[in-house]
């Protein structure tokens, strides 16, 4: 549960100003695989602030099963329903999917390499709209017991725009 104007008194937690947002999750797990589906309900508020607020309840379901040889397969799924669908601020329908595949152990022990594809952000239904994808891979290497060193490439395409591409290092340490 988030309130965003909860310090307010005249927009107040769960009334018709503030600004709303509550998330039930349910997942399930087993041996070799996993399990999720969340659902919430968001209301953007009513002050003068949020005139066009974005009311919406979304669904969202992700599973994972781990294959033997270390290797898994990652896939998720969003739908996000506005309240106000079509109105002069041209709010849509919008879902989200990916697929990803990680690879334990590749190449030596410890170490990962992932790739994953789908959407950069919301597809909607509207005439014109350029569907951006996007994909990213990664190797995370094992330095040692406590510190993993994770370079990584990602690319965003759209269409009729440049492609939108960028490279990290991630270094992580555990204490």
């Amino acid at each position: 549960f988030v309130s965003s104007e909860a310090t307010d008194a005249g927009q107040g937690v769960l009334t018709e100003q503030g600004s709303d947002d509550i998330t039930a999750q349910l997942a399930w797990s087993g041996e070799n695989f996993a399990l999720a589906a969340a659902y919430t309900t968001s209301d953007g508020g009513n002050t003068a602030n949020t005139a066009n607020a974005e009311d919406y309840s979304a669904v969202g379901f992700s599973a994972q099963y781990d294959f033997d040889g270390g290797l898994s397969l990652n896939a998720g799924y969003g739908l996000k329903n506005p309240d106000k669908e079509n109105d002069a601020s041209n709010i849509e329908d919008e879902n989200t999917w990916s697929i990803g595949l990680v690879w334990s152990d590749a190449f030596t022990e410890g170490n990962s390499l992932g790739v994953a594809y789908g959407t950069a952000e919301g597809h909607r239904d509207d005439s014109g709209y350029d569907d951006p994808m996007a994909y990213e891979i990664y190797y995370s290497i094992a330095v040692s017991d406590n510190i993993t060193v994770t370079p990584a490439y990602f690319n965003i395409e759209k269409e009729g725009a440049n492609d939108v591409s960028g490279a990290l290092v991630k270094t992580t340490f555990r204490f």
